[in-house]
């Protein structure tokens, strides 16, 4: 039963990627989109949600190479939304933090992409939105759970 399970979970899973892209779809020229296409908004998110972390340690958590993360935080350097600051307790270690412009960017970019969701939600029937949120709050607890283990793991 268990294999029979996991097995539909894998699948599940893959079919989680164009669920998203519908609640995300819209007119491809919406400026909500063009932080959203890119690593901009994740690596702020990041930085919001972790607080000041090197760049290897951003590139980790996104997946994507050393050497492509400091054009992107160069990039971001340039705009205003991150700094660059070193750790206090370790003189060889550069932090990465994002900045009260960054901050900004991120809520503006988060309220255009909840208007565009809301707004392909809204055919859906009240049962409809409460079984997709209760879908969404499990798969919250138990990917809440899989990372709390996976760190007891690693301690």
């Amino acid at each position: 039963m268990r294999e029979k399970q996991v097995r539909e979970i894998s699948e599940n899973t893959l079919l989680l990627f164009p669920l998203l892209k519908y609640l995300l779809k819209g007119d491809p020229g919406d400026l909500a989109f063009v932080p959203f296409r890119n690593q901009t908004y994740h690596i702020l998110r990041v930085l919001e949600s972790k607080g000041p972390l090197p760049i290897s340690a951003i590139g980790k958590q996104l997946f994507i190479a050393k050497q492509n993360m400091t054009t992107l935080i160069d990039r971001l350097m340039d705009d205003g939304l991150v700094d660059r600051k070193g750790d206090p307790a370790d003189r060889r270690v550069i932090n990465i933090t994002i900045t009260g412009k960054g901050i900004e960017f991120l809520k503006e970019s988060l309220a255009a992409l909840k208007k565009i969701i809301k707004k392909n939600l809204s055919g859906l029937s009240e049962e409809e939105i409460e079984a997709l949120s209760s879908g969404f709050r499990t798969i919250r607890t138990v990917v809440s759970q899989l990372k709390r283990r996976e760190q007891d793991a690693s301690a």
